[in-house]
Parts: structure tokens; sequence; C-alpha cells
């Protein structure tokens, strides 16, 4: 801004204005002037020291607060300039963006090792980190994916190289370009399985993109016959055998991986040996540590701080890549035809699949549900819609024409069969959904199975109110049977109420075994979820042992009649049935012995529930059982029925002697349960998990017993079972750990370690 008067501004007066206004004007204008000048040059003073006295005098505690402060204010003095938290921040005698000309040839080692650091980012983004902080910090990728690039997608800014590029130049705009193209189309075909199945933003994965598009104008074609020229790029450089060697087997493993990640193929299993031989060739590399640059971040859309560059070791990526595609793998052998033909042998493998060592991760997962709900068949001879109607004949129809095939093709109006069926096909159509959740929600981390279990309780008792009247009009049809129970009233099976019955059990009784290997249960309360599980275990083997007296009287009528077929079908069911029996009473008794144990340690004060002098028993009991209270079919018990239940713990060796005989007929059905076979137990593919479970429930109702026996053994020194029955007459001398889940038998079951206190 000019201080001087304008040009044709007349001094003297002209237009008879005052000669003294216009001084006033331009004196005015100068001042203005020189006040808009002075503002960009005010100088920055440091008040460190003097921010420091002043804070000293405040007392701790204290708070001083600006009324006109705003948040917006407290955030930006917070990012502004400050390096971890503005990413556009940019320190002194530094530049904006990277030095690194991405245009200039390269050593055939320093390929492999910007090829090899890549892997290394890609599996870090699969475990859980974001591409701003991995695959984006590469400045190669970054210059394919940049705005202004655009199709073919090159590295140079102006025009492509010419034809006579050095065996260097070569390398980096064919070969490693096209390593780079496969790469993001290998990130956006991951996304693309990621995102179409179930899984949590942030908690399990990040998919933001930051604002860039992954190659959209490249199909994945395009990619795979770049790859293909690479290699014919590296065969015809003239290289030396090792390292020619090295950059093929980077070449066809990016090649394959792209294969199967999109359906091309389904050779998993072959990936994991060439992840090896790469892994051979890893010492031919040269650090070029300049290709990558966290300055990237400053290009991104993104409103999260600036995060350091990622730093990960070459051997934990070979681990966690081996590990990625083994967990595949296993999901394509565990969804294989004879294990989906039957629900229970499928459901008993998603299982099986969840608690992999180390537990396979968000793809992993994620892929194993898009291999069963990807379309809307599990096998190509088998429908969802099947498999539901299979999972009800299994469970409580095997044998009945309700649930034969050929009722359901029946279309005379006036036919009971058609009339039955079309009822059944309306529930089905309101069960499918929860029921396919059944399947989906053991594909989640584990703190989510636990977390949509409980979700799915409400839903699956209003769905019993359903089968109530669903069970209702079948019986109006085609009048029921009815048995005389062992109280001697006269009982009909209700199909489809028992069949939502045992799921909603089954849902409830996981939940809180989920809960006692999530740790969200405090010591005291440990005894109070063991009961309840008991509880729900009791229910269970009453609903089967229902079930299995009406199995066997249809089996009398099917032998009668000579019907192989729906023989062989009812035989299955029986074998089904009695190995869920046993298991639900091994359940059942090994929750019954430590609901007794822990109530021992509560009476005897080894346990003591913290002091809260605003605590309500009731209320911290609804607290609790917050989960299980919408139900209206069923209620769960009360407090007051637990304590009347809790009342009978007092005698320390009348309990344990109970314990000790809770364990031993819980290792009685557990041998029941080592004699079947895969096909009677319905664990098809699952054979070595199923003998490591019943491995680690032997082991549990072994430790069970050995701490009983060691409480006994504690008490003695202490006088005896008098002083033990006193308030707190063992706290003194013994002490309870609850071990963590990783030094348990088995997750779910939560068995103490009594110590002596010293």
């Amino acid at each position: 801004m000019s201080a001087s008067p304008p040009a044709n501004l007349d001094r003297s007066g002209g237009g008879g204005a005052p000669n003294g206004n216009i001084d006033t004007a331009v004196r005015r204008l100068e001042q203005e002037a020189k006040e808009a000048m002075s503002f960009g040059q005010r100088c920055a003073r440091d008040v460190t020291e003097e921010f420091a006295a002043v804070a000293g005098q405040l007392k701790p505690g204290q708070l001083v607060k600006d009324e006109y402060f705003t948040l917006f204010e407290a955030v930006g003095a917070l990012e502004i300039m400050d390096p971890k938290m503005d990413s556009g921040y940019v320190p002194a005698n530094d530049s904006f963006n990277a030095d690194f000309d991405v245009c200039r040839g390269l050593e055939a080692t320093e390929v492999l090792w910007i090829m090899d650091e890549l892997l290394c980012l890609e599996i870090a983004w699969h475990e859980g980190y974001p591409l701003s902080q991995t695959i984006f910090t590469s400045l190669h990728v970054d210059r394919l994916l940049s705005p202004d690039n655009r199709p073919p997608y090159t590295f140079p800014y102006g025009d492509s190289p010419g034809p006579n590029l050095t065996v260097q130049h070569q390398l980096v705009h064919k070969v490693l370009r096209a390593y780079c193209v496969a790469l993001v189309k290998s990130i956006q075909a991951s996304l693309l399985i990621i995102q179409s199945q179930n899984f949590y933003e942030e908690e399990d994965f990040v998919t933001h993109l930051f604002g860039r598009d992954l190659l959209e104008k490249i199909q994945p074609g395009q990619a795979a016959e770049a790859l293909e020229d690479a290699l014919k790029c590296v065969m015809s450089a003239h290289l030396p055998s090792e390292i020619s060697d090295a950059l093929e087997s980077r070449l066809w493993f990016r090649r394959n991986y792209l294969a199967v990640l999109l359906a091309e193929t389904n050779e998993w299993s072959g990936l994991t040996a060439q992840i090896e031989k790469v892994n051979k060739s890893h010492l031919l590399v040269k650090p070029i540590p300049e290709a990558f640059s966290e300055k990237v971040q400053r290009q991104l859309a993104t409103s999260t701080p600036p995060r350091p560059q990622l730093q990960m070791s070459w051997q934990g990526a070979v681990e966690s890549w081996t590990r990625l595609l083994s967990d595949v793998a296993e999901a394509d052998r565990l969804t294989m035809f004879w294990v989906c033909q039957s629900p229970h042998c499928l459901q008993r493998a998603m299982w099986a699949f969840a608690y992999r060592e180390p537990q396979p991760g968000t793809f992993a997962r994620a892929y194993l549900q898009d291999k069963l709900f990807g379309s809307d068949r599990v096998t190509e001879d088998m429908s969802h819609f099947d498999l539901l109607l299979a999972d009800l004949r299994d469970l409580v129809l095997a044998g009945d024409q309700l649930a034969a095939l050929e009722s359901f093709q029946v279309e005379v109006p006036s036919d009971p069969r058609h009339l039955c069926s079309r009822h059944i096909e309306s529930f089905m159509d309101r069960a499918f959904e929860e029921y396919l959740n059944i399947y989906r929600m053991v594909c989640q981390n584990r703190c989510r199975i636990r977390r949509t279990f409980t979700q799915a309780i409400p839903i699956l008792d209003s769905l019993e109110t359903i089968a109530m009247q669903t069970d209702e009009e079948i019986h109006r049809i085609t009048p029921q049977k009815t048995l005389t129970s062992a109280k001697g009233t006269a009982d009909r099976l209700n199909p489809l109420t028992n069949w939502t019955q045992y799921y909603k059990i089954f849902t409830m009784a996981r939940s809180i075994q989920l809960g006692f290997e999530t740790e969200i249960y405090l010591p005291e309360e440990l005894c109070t979820m063991h009961w309840l599980l008991n509880v729900f275990c009791q229910s269970q083997c009453d609903r089967l042992e229902h079930i299995e007296r009406f199995l066997f009287d249809r089996m009398k009528t099917l032998t009668q009649a000579r019907d192989s077929r729906y023989v062989v079908e009812t035989l299955a069911s029986q074998d089904w049935i009695k190995s869920l029996r046993h298991l639900w009473e091994t359940n059942r008794l090994l929750s019954l012995a430590l609901y007794r144990f822990y109530g021992m340690l509560m009476a005897s004060g080894v346990i003591r529930p913290p002091t809260r002098d605003y605590a309500n028993e009731q209320l911290l009991w609804d607290a609790r059982m917050k989960s299980y209270l919408t139900i209206v079919d069923d209620p769960i018990p009360s407090l007051q029925e637990f304590k009347r239940a809790s009342s009978e713990i007092k005698d320390l060796n009348s309990t344990c002697a109970d314990v000790n005989n809770n364990i031993k007929q819980a290792r009685q059905h557990l041998a029941e349960m080592k004699q079947m076979t895969p096909q009677q137990a319905k664990f098809v593919g699952t054979e070595e998990q199923w003998k490591r479970e019943m491995k680690q429930l032997e082991t549990t109702c072994v430790a069970t017993a050995v701490q009983t026996s060691q409480l006994l053994k504690l008490a003695e020194k202490r006088g005896g079972e008098e002083a033990a029955n006193a308030d707190g007459g063992l706290n003194h001398l013994i002490e309870a750990v609850i071990p963590d889940p990783s030094k348990r038998y088995h997750l779910w079951w939560v068995v103490p370690i009594l110590k002596e206190r010293k």
C-alpha cells in the first residue's frame, strides 16, 4: 500500500473543497497504511518463564478458565505448529516434500529392498495400521496415485521415458512400476472383500483411502499383464542369476496373490512356499530408506494427526504373511463340501476357525464370510434355506414329514403337508437372518462376538413367541402326538419352539463363557455367573432329553413301517442328540462344581467383594444381568433364587465332596464323548480341534479337583472346618489367584489357583 497521495488529487482545493479536508484525508490514509504494515511486523516474545511463574502461584487442582476461550481455539492452539498435531508443519531447514527422485534408475538390489519393504507395510496394513502410515509412505506408490498423474500412471512428471532405457531405469519404470500397480490392485481387491462383509471400522480394520483413488482406470487384468512384461524384462536384463531369481520370485508372488484375491485360482496354500522363497533371497537386498517418507501425509486428505512411518522387521512380516495365508487356506478347508453338508459341522468349523492361535485377522475372517455368504448358496447343491431346514431336521424333526423336502413341493392347497410347510416356511423367513448371524457372529473379534451374542438374545426371545404360534397352527392342522413326561404330564414336541429355545439358551450360555474369556467379571461375580451358567446348561439338558424322548418314539414307528431312509436319518439324529446331551451335561457339572468351589471361597472369606457404601444388592444384580432381563419367555432366575441356592454352601468338607463328585461325573460324560465318531458328534473337518478341546476340558476337571484338595489341605492348617466356616476364617491363610486367559487350561473355564499366604 502506498502512503503518498494519488497523483490526480488536487491539493489546491479544486472543485471548491477546502484544502484542510484533503490534508486530513491524506494523513488518515497514511496512518491506516502504517497500522496495516506494522501488523505483519510484530515480533514474537517468549513468555515461557512468565507463564511458569504465574502457573506456580496456582494451588494444586485449581483451574483457570477463560469464558471466551472456545474448544475450537483450544484445539487450534494444540495443532498449529505442533509437529505431533500439525501435518503441514515444516521444521526449519527442511523441505515440504521429500527430495527423493522416483524417476531415477536404481540398482536391482535396491529394487529388491523396496519390494520387500512394501511387503512389510502391506501386511502391517492387514494388521490394522492405516495406509497413510504404511503403503502410502512409499514415494513410488505416492507418485502413481498422485492426483496429477494420469493413465498409464507412470513415475515421470513429464513425458514417458523413451525406448532407450538403461537397465537401472528399466528396473524402475517397468519392473518396480508393475509391482506397485499390482500392489495397489491387491489392496483394492482386499478392501472389496472386507467391506462386503461384517467388520468394525477402526476397531478391526482401517479402510480410509485419504482422498486417493486406487488406479481406477487400470483393470486387474492390465496389472497382471504388466507383471508378465516385468518378468520378461528381468529375464532379458542379463542380471546375475541370484538377483534375477529374487526379482522373479517377488513378481510371481505378487501375480499369484492378485490372482487368488480376484478368485481366478484357489491356490492359497501354494503362496506359503512362494513367500518362503522370497524370504531366502532377502539377504541380497540393499536398503534405500529415502524411497519412503512420512512427508507424504502432508498431501493426503486426513483430519488425523500425522503418524510416524511404521517400521516392521522382515522376519516379523514373513511370519505375519505365513499366518495370513495359512488362515485363508484353513478357511477354504473348513468350508469344503463334506463340512457344509451339515449345519452343525459347519458351526463347529466356524468356532474352530475363530479359535485358531493366534486369532485370524480381519481379512481372513471376511474371506470366510465371503465363502459362505458371498452368494445365495453355501455349496453348489445347498442354499441357505436348505441349511436352515437341515438344522431343523437334525435337531427336532428327523424322520418327520414336516421337514421332508417333498412336503415343501406339494402344491395341493387342501393337503395338510402343503398347509404345514407354508407355516414352517413363514417361520423360517422370520428366523432366516438371525440364523445366519449364528455363523456370522463368530467371524468377529472376541469382544464383538460376546456383544453381538447378548444383542441377539432378545431377538431370539421374540422369535420364540412366533415359534409357539406356528407350532399351534401346525397342531391345529395335523394334531401332534403327546407323550407322558417324568412328571406325569402330557407333553407335545413343539419342534419349532424347542429349536428356537435351544439356540436362545445356546447364545445365553456362550455369552457367559465369552465373558469369562474376555474377563468382564469381577472375582466376586464368578460364583454368580457359574451358577447362572449351570442354570442355562440344566435347561438345555432338560430340553434335549425332551427331544430325545420323542425321537425314540418316532424311531419305533419308523421301524415298524420299515422306512429305511427315515430310519437312517433318525438314527443319525439320535447320535447327534446324544453327543449334545453329553456335552451340555459336562458343561452343567463343571459349572456346578466351580459355582460350589467359588461359593466356598466366598463363604470362607478367601474372595471378598469390595466395600461399596452406596451399593444395593438388587441394583448390582440388575446391572450384571442387564443382557438377560428383557427375556419374556423363560425369564432368568432372580436374586432371591440365587441367594437361596448359595445359602446351602456352608460345610467345607461336604461342599468339597460335592465338587469332587461333580468332576467325577463330568469326566464320565467326557469319556462317552471321546468314543463318538466325527459323523456321530458332527465334528467332520475339525477332528484335531475336537481332540484338543476334549483334552482341555479333561485337564480343567483335573485342575478343579486338585484345587479342591488344596483348599482342604490349607484349611487344616487353620484349625479345621470350624475356623473355615467363620467369617474370614481362611482369608489370612489362603490367597486365590484368578489366572489370565492365556494361563488357563480352557479359555472358558476359570479355575482359581490357591496359594498359602506368607
